[in-house]
């Protein structure tokens, strides 16, 4: 326990309301959520101590009687922010940088932080903190009491218990003689006792409520019960107003149910209805799709019937092409034909002269007969090429006809063969 503790806990009188300015241990919030007849303010700036109070609060059910306040107290804030030293181990932290703290304690360190400002001149007067009752101030902000404490929040508290430092811990100025500076301006005897663990030490400063205050204090007390019973009145009918506004309130809030509830059921017909046109609208869309799907087919099976139709022209084309190739061949062959004839009538003329004159050379004829058998054989020959021309020209002919009827067919069922075949010609 620290000596700051046991002096605030060795006080006589049992203060009527508490303001801590940093806690700074655990012992000390265990001592402060003890006090339940007396009203405790917290204003906490170090964020770990925060979090601690924070769950002793709820742990010991949200108390009415305790206010916690996180942030750097100041007494009229003139910003809504400011810097703040967070030291690793709580109870050393302060808006100052640190100074001195380090040669003392030199494991600490500090990480610096935007902290938010508490204004405590609201809180004096939410409260009612004044030298009319008893009130008690602790303060432990490792220097930083020496900006936010001044002369009328030191008159303000009856008991004030203040840690502070004859050397620069924090900053570069000793807090204590500012400290001291505010006790001797405010006329308020002070006792300075050193903590047992330097560097610290607690300035202890009390007075006696002033009886004419206190009788001033306690006569606005029972004007202020006057005004309250007035007020508690008003309340009241205020009160009965109330209830049958609410009874009114009751009223319409069922007609505006049974409004909802037909609403709710039109809203579920014209949901079933848009359920209904969904589907429906999705079978015209899949219908759709499958028209299209046909409509692609057929293109492309007409794509396709007018690729065959065409390589059937030009296949046509070359028939054509071969069989007039086919007639000059045959009209070559009969043309050798006709010279064989005209051939074998010359070669009979020469028998007939040979015959005559076969007594007369002997040789010169057998010489003859041979060429005349040599003749009559490439005769035959040519005869047999002559027969198989005129059957190829028969099939082929007969071909022709073939294709020619299933053309004007293809004609007949697409006409656009025909067309085409028309631009081509």
């Amino acid at each position: 326990m620290s000596d700051l503790l046991q002096i605030v806990k060795g006080l006589s009188m049992q203060p009527k309301c508490v303001l801590v300015l940093g806690a700074r241990t655990e012992a000390m919030l265990n001592w402060l959520f003890s006090l339940t007849a007396t009203q405790v303010v917290l204003v906490e700036p170090e964020p770990a101590i925060f979090e601690k109070a924070t769950a002793l609060y709820s742990a010991k059910g949200k108390p009415e009687s305790m206010l916690i306040k996180h942030g750097v107290p100041e007494f009229e804030a003139k910003q809504k922010s400011m810097r703040y030293f967070v030291s690793n181990v709580p109870g050393y932290s302060s808006v100052f940088p640190p100074n001195v703290i380090k040669s003392i304690r030199p494991a600490l360190e500090f990480t610096e932080q935007d902290a938010a400002v508490i204004e405590l001149k609201p809180l004096l007067q939410q409260f009612d903190i004044s030298e009319s009752r008893p009130c008690l101030m602790i303060s432990q902000l490792n220097g930083a009491e020496q900006q936010c404490l001044n002369g009328q929040i030191l008159n303000a508290f009856t008991h004030v218990v203040i840690q502070s430092s004859f050397k620069p811990i924090f900053g570069e100025s000793k807090p204590v003689e500012k400290l001291k500076k505010e006790f001797t301006e405010c006329g308020r005897d002070y006792l300075a006792l050193a903590e047992s663990m330097p560097p610290y030490s607690n300035f202890v400063a009390t007075k006696k409520v002033n009886a004419e205050q206190a009788l001033d204090y306690f006569s606005q007390r029972q004007q202020h019960r006057e005004i309250k019973a007035e007020l508690e009145s008003q309340l009241r009918a205020l009160q009965s107003d109330t209830k049958k506004c609410t009874e009114e309130l009751q009223q319409a809030q069922e007609q505006l149910q049974t409004v909802k509830r037909r609403s709710e059921e039109k809203l579920k017909e014209l949901a079933a209805e848009k359920s209904q046109l969904h589907s429906e609208l999705e079978e015209l869309k899949k219908q759709c799709r499958e028209l299209s799907e046909s409509r692609d087919q057929h293109k492309h099976w007409h794509l396709e019937n007018k690729k065959w139709a065409e390589g059937l022209v030009e296949k046509s084309s070359l028939l054509e092409k071969k069989l007039s190739d086919c007639e000059n061949q045959i009209s070559a062959l009969q043309n050798n034909v006709t010279t064989l004839k005209e051939s074998y009538n010359a070669s009979s003329i020469k028998e007939k002269d040979a015959v005559k004159t076969l007594a007369l050379n002997t040789k010169l004829m057998s010489k003859l007969q041979a060429d005349l058998d040599e003749l009559r054989f490439q005769y035959r020959e040519k005869a047999e090429t002559e027969k198989g021309l005129q059957k190829l020209i028969a099939e082929l002919h007969h071909k022709l006809k073939q294709a020619s009827v299933f053309y004007h067919n293809l004609e007949s069922r697409f006409p656009e063969i025909a067309s085409a075949t028309k631009d081509r010609g």
